[in-house]
């Protein structure tokens, strides 16, 4: 009876095997899903839209996106961290993947344990800009004009987002205060800006270009260490006087753990030939970014630096989470 039993046993875990190993030869055989945790007419939204297309032509299947705004990121990441690890469920992440474990005490998911990461997709520097009528014109103007009149309002993608993390990073690198404005999505954030209800932002061009175009809001530097190509007459935020200031923004694709090796190699390949088609190339030029797909291991390593990074930053919160 015991011999019969491990037969089964045995037979059954062979079948299983064998049955994955199916499922990723025919991989991908329908529509893929990919989550994105903002809102839409956000950054994130942008940066998914700009090749899903491709992805679609190249892996010969539908690609959905899936926008789940709210919580920071919580609730779309973990909606993908809790999916089918089989392919067909994919994250686009940036920043907050990376600062949540720090900022928030009890996730629902594990970073980067419930994830696989497939690789990254695009880097690149921000605008950092404000209101038409606010009176600066450049960085220096507007730390003159704070010392002055006292804090401004600037709006955020939320706690932990890299529009946050600039915000930060621009705080202590010239001691000025700021009071955080959180938005679910950089598009409504960018839109009271313009409106006149928030002062300042750090966001993609994408994002800024139509009120930049409109005049209802103006570019007062960029946040990388080279100026845009986009605005080149703009100066960084180094180039104005904070020296070495650097804030970039990185957007990668995630799966759930355990997913197959063989389906994160042929979801990799997929993201290379999508993101390199020259009409992707021309509508991610728009936020001057540096189309940046890489390998499975280097995204892995990329974000297991970014969360050691990032919780020194908020080493108060980290030390909490700790106890």
């Amino acid at each position: 009876m015991n011999h019969r039993r491990r037969f089964i046993i045995c037979l059954a875990f062979t079948l299983l095997c064998m049955s994955q190993a199916k499922a990723s030869e025919d991989f991908p055989n329908k529509a893929v899903r990919i989550i994105v945790p903002f809102t839409a007419g956000g950054g994130g939204d942008f940066i998914a839209r700009a090749w899903a297309d491709k992805l679609s032509e190249t892996i010969k299947q539908p690609v959905i996106i899936d926008n789940r705004g709210g919580g920071n990121t919580v609730v779309g990441t973990e909606l993908a961290a809790k999916a089918a690890p089989d392919g067909y469920t994919l994250l686009l992440v940036g920043a907050s993947i990376a600062t949540n474990p720090a900022l928030i005490e009890k996730l629902p998911y594990k970073t980067p344990e419930d994830f696989t990461p497939i690789g990254l997709v695009i880097t690149y520097a921000m605008g950092f800009a404000a209101r038409a009528n606010l009176p600066a014109n450049n960085v220096q103007d507007l730390l003159a004009f704070i010392k002055t009149k006292g804090p401004l309002s600037i709006a955020t993608s939320g706690d932990g987002s890299a529009t946050a993390l600039a915000t930060e990073l621009f705080k202590a690198a010239t001691g000025v205060s700021l009071m955080a404005v959180p938005y679910k999505g950089a598009g409504q954030a960018a839109i009271d800006v313009a409106s006149g209800h928030v002062d300042l932002i750090f966001t993609g061009m994408s994002q800024l270009k139509p009120h930049l175009d409109s005049g209802r809001v103006k570019l007062l530097a960029t946040s990388g260490l080279n100026r845009l190509a986009s605005a080149p007459e703009v100066q960084t935020i180094a180039e104005q006087g904070v020296s070495g200031f650097e804030a970039v923004v990185w957007w990668g694709i995630l799966a759930p753990a355990k997913t197959p090796a063989e389906v994160v190699k042929k979801l990799n390949q997929a993201l290379t030939v999508s993101l390199a088609h020259p009409d992707v190339i021309k509508r991610l030029s728009v936020i001057d970014g540096e189309v940046k797909v890489s390998s499975p291991q280097f995204f892995e390593q990329l974000l297991n630096d970014e969360i050691k990074r990032w919780a020194k930053l908020y080493q108060p919160i980290a030390a909490v989470k700790s106890k």
